[in-house]
C-alpha cells in the first residue's frame, strides 16, 4: 500500500475529493490552530444532533498570526520573518495532527490542511521544501494562495509530487487588495477561467474568499469537470463547502461586521483566561448548527444586476 493511500484512508480527504458523487452533500472546513481548539471542536461535534456533521477538513492557516498573535496582516517583512512563520506553522501542524488523532475516531477524522505562508511560494523549489516540511509534520494536504502566475507554478510543482494540493482564489491576504471578486460579468468570467487553470495545474480543490455569491454558487455546482471547493465570506451555495473558523466562532472582531459569526461572546482581552475548550465546544456547536440550517453565512451585497446574476448563473464555469 502506498503512502498516499494510507494518508487518504486515515483522513477525511476521500469524501472531499468525491463530494459530487451521490449522495451529494455540503462539506465543512474549520480553521483551528492549537490542540485545545481541536479538542473543543471534537466536543462540539459529539453533540447527538451533530453526529452526521460533514466535517471534512481542519486547516492550520497563517491567519494564526492575526488571531492569536495580534499581527495586522499575514504579510511578512523579510527572510527572517518568513522562516519564523514557516517554522511556527509547521509546529502548529504537528500539534493539531496529534490532537486530531487523539480527539476524533478514525471514521470521523477530517483531513489536515496546511497553509503555505507568505514567501513560501517565492519559487517552486521553496514551495516544494515547505510542502515537504508540512507533510512530515502530519499534513494531509497543502494550500497555496494564488495571486499570480508564479503561485500557479508552485501549485503545479506541488501537485506533481502526488501530494494533495488546494488553491486559493479571490481575495488573497498575502498579496491581494481587500475587495470582492467576480462582482461584474467580466470579472466573473475571469474567475471561472482562473479556476479552470487551477484545476488544470493539478489542484484537488479550491478555496474562494470574498467572491460574489453567484460565482460561488456556479463554481460549486456538481460538475464532472469541476473540483470541490470551500468558500469564505462568499455567501451560501447549495452544493458548496463552507469554511468556518474556531476563533471567529468565539472571539468578537475588533470592528463591527455583520458577516462574522453571530456566536462570538469574548473580546480579545478575555482570551487568555476565558478561551477554553468548553467555551469553544459550545460556540462551535452553535455555529455549525446555524451553518447546516442555512442561517450562516449571510449573503454579501453584490454589484451584479438581476440580469447579470442570471447570466453568471447560466454559465458552465468548468467548461472552456
Amino acid at each position: 500500500m502506498s503512502t498516499d493511500t494510507i494518508v487518504l484512508e486515515r483522513s477525511g480527504i476521500t469524501p472531499f475529493l468525491h463530494r459530487y458523487q451521490a449522495p451529494a452533500r455540503v462539506g465543512l472546513k474549520v480553521n483551528a490552530y492549537r490542540g485545545y481548539e481541536v479538542e473543543g471542536l471534537a466536543r462540539a461535534l459529539a453533540a447527538p444532533d451533530l453526529a452526521d456533521c460533514p466535517l471534512e477538513c481542519v486547516m492550520v492557516g497563517d491567519s494564526y498570526f492575526m488571531t492569536h498573535l495580534g499581527r495586522s496582516s499575514t504579510v511578512l517583512a523579510d527572510a527572517a520573518e518568513r522562516e519564523w512563520a514557516l517554522g511556527t506553522l509547521v509546529g502548529l501542524v504537528a500539534e493539531v495532527r496529534a490532537a486530531l488523532d487523539a480527539c476524533f475516531p478514525a471514521h470521523r477524522r477530517p483531513f489536515l490542511l496546511a497553509d503555505l505562508p507568505d514567501g513560501a511560494t517565492a519559487t517552486p523549489a521553496a514551495a516544494l521544501a515547505a510542502g515537504e516540511r508540512f507533510r512530515a509534520a502530519g499534513a494531509d494536504a497543502v494550500k497555496v494562495e494564488l495571486a499570480g502566475d508564479r503561485d500557479l507554478e508552485c501549485l503545479e510543482a506541488l501537485a506533481l509530487t502526488g501530494g494533495t494540493t488546494l488553491g486559493h482564489l479571490g481575495y488573497t491576504p498575502q498579496r491581494g487588495a481587500l475587495s470582492r471578486h467576480g462582482d461584474s460579468v467580466e470579472d466573473a468570467q475571469r474567475m471561472f477561467a482562473r479556476a479552470r487553470r487551477v484545476r488544470d495545474a493539478g489542484a484537488a480543490g479550491l478555496i474562494v474568499e470574498m467572491v460574489s455569491e453567484p460565482v460561488n454558487q456556479a463554481l460549486s455546482r456538481p460538475d464532472p469537470d469541476g473540483i470541490p471547493l470551500y468558500s469564505v465570506f462568499s455567501g451560501r451555495a447549495e452544493w458548496g463547502g463552507q469554511s468556518l473558523n474556531v476563533w471567529d466562532a468565539v472571539v468578537r472582531p475588533a470592528g463591527r461586521s455583520r458577516f462574522f459569526p453571530p456566536t462570538a461572546v469574548l473580546d480579545a482581552a478575555q482570551v487568555p483566561t476565558a478561551y477554553t475548550p468548553d467555551l469553544i465546544a459550545d460556540r462551535m456547536a452553535e455555529l455549525v448548527r446555524l451553518t447546516l440550517d442555512g442561517r450562516f453565512p449571510l449573503s454579501p451585497r453584490t454589484a451584479l444586476t438581476p440580469e447579470e446574476t442570471a447570466q453568471v448563473s447560466a454559465t458552465e464555469p468548468w467548461s472552456a
